[in-house]
């Protein structure tokens, strides 16, 4: 039988490396930041969640913008 050897991508291990913690820690704090669709008679409002403590201190240790909290208006 032929074992099969996961290799994480290389994106994974730099983001390691930056954060000085376990991909599966960075991506459990990023997944938390949601992007919401608000519809009304009067239009369409793409809305980005507040991001937590932790998933601020991933971005900036990533070096990535927090997001805007209004992304689109339809």
């Amino acid at each position: 039988m032929v074992e099969k050897v996961r290799h994480p991508p290389i994106a994974e291990r730099v983001a390691e490396q930056a954060c000085g913690d376990t991909w599966r820690n960075i991506r459990d704090d990023l997944r938390r930041i949601k992007l919401a669709q608000l519809l009304s008679p009067n239009g369409t409002v793409w809305q980005v969640t507040e991001p937590t403590s932790d998933a601020l201190k991933r971005l900036k240790s990533l070096q990535i913008q927090k997001p805007p909290p209004i992304l689109h208006l339809d």
